[in-house]
């Protein structure tokens, strides 16, 4: 059974972009594999330290090493029992891993600093906006929703910042945000919000079962490049709408986006004639709902 989102969010637009049936199974009809992934978990640990950290430094006004000690016990209790066999995301790499992240970006010494909002520190900055599209069953606004770590003011301008972990950091590894949508979104929702953006901080770590890197690419958000991801996005959704009314067929890619990431989720599915028995036997139905972030 096909659904159309209420809200939506940038992992939902980039698979509406990638390809069409991604969409539509993963979206609309809310296939999920079963089972949880070790990067999904690992690296939703570590987004709840890195939160815990910041808040107990910038809100609790804790040390530095005080804050980092409650994000590592954040860290272990979000991470839980979770069975990472010999994957390098492992607990005991995730915890050296924060301890990494903040020797090299310490709360106290680092040129990017939180910012105060109506008295709280900006972390964990959370939006969901109406765009001027019609739900084609309720006839109430779509939403565009998201989260992202933080707004720091950062050489006299504000950005919102984004940390990723990754297994590895290359030489590009900086230039493939330049545009991404996931961040101009950011950007615009902090224009709605009356925020001036001066771009996007975006912090990788890469955690290896030897070693740590990091980087940090600073990438500039202007006025033209938001209003032109806006416009596209309203004209993306309310062509994916036109098809979800019509029952029109959703088609697939056919290119590279099958094999990008690691290949995409559904490359079996769309690999025989018919797929139902793979999405019954690997895949279950969990809607995402991006305004609480979790699956119903």
């Amino acid at each position: 059974m096909r659904t159309f989102p209420t809200a939506v969010d940038s992992t939902m637009l980039a698979s509406l972009r990638a390809c069409h049936r991604q969409f539509d199974l993963g979206t609309l009809q809310s296939y999920k594999p079963k089972g949880q992934s070790i990067h999904l978990h690992a690296g939703g640990a570590f987004a709840s330290a890195l939160e815990a950290a910041r808040m107990a430094f910038y809100a609790d006004n804790k040390s530095h090493d005080d804050s980092v000690a409650l994000g590592l016990q954040k860290l272990i209790e979000a991470y839980g029992d979770f069975e990472s066999g010999d994957h390098a995301k492992s607990l005991d790499r995730m915890c050296g891993a924060l301890e990494y992240y903040f020797s090299q970006y310490p709360m106290d010494a680092d040129p990017a600093q939180v910012i105060t909002l109506q008295g709280k520190p900006a972390v964990e900055f959370s939006f969901a906006i109406p765009l001027p599209i019609k739900h084609p069953d309720s006839g109430e606004p779509i939403l565009y929703a998201g989260r992202f770590d933080a707004i720091m003011e950062y050489a006299g301008g504000l950005y919102a910042n984004d940390d990723k972990t990754a297994t590895s950091l290359g030489a590009s590894w900086s230039k493939q945000w330049e545009l991404r949508g996931q961040f101009i979104g950011y950007a615009w929702a902090m224009r709605e919000f009356g925020i001036p953006p001066a771009g996007t901080i975006v912090t990788g770590i890469s955690i290896l079962k030897t070693k740590y890197e990091t980087q940090r690419a600073v990438i500039s958000q202007s006025n033209d490049k938001i209003e032109e991801w806006l416009q596209d996005t309203i004209a993306e959704i309310e062509d994916a709408k036109t098809r979800y009314v019509a029952g029109a067929r959703w088609k697939k890619n056919w290119s590279e986006s099958c094999n990008a990431y690691g290949a995409c989720q559904f490359k079996q599915c769309c690999q025989v004639s018919d797929p139902q028995p793979w999405l019954d036997t690997y895949f279950e139905v969990r809607p995402w709902d991006p305004l609480v972030r979790v699956s119903l």
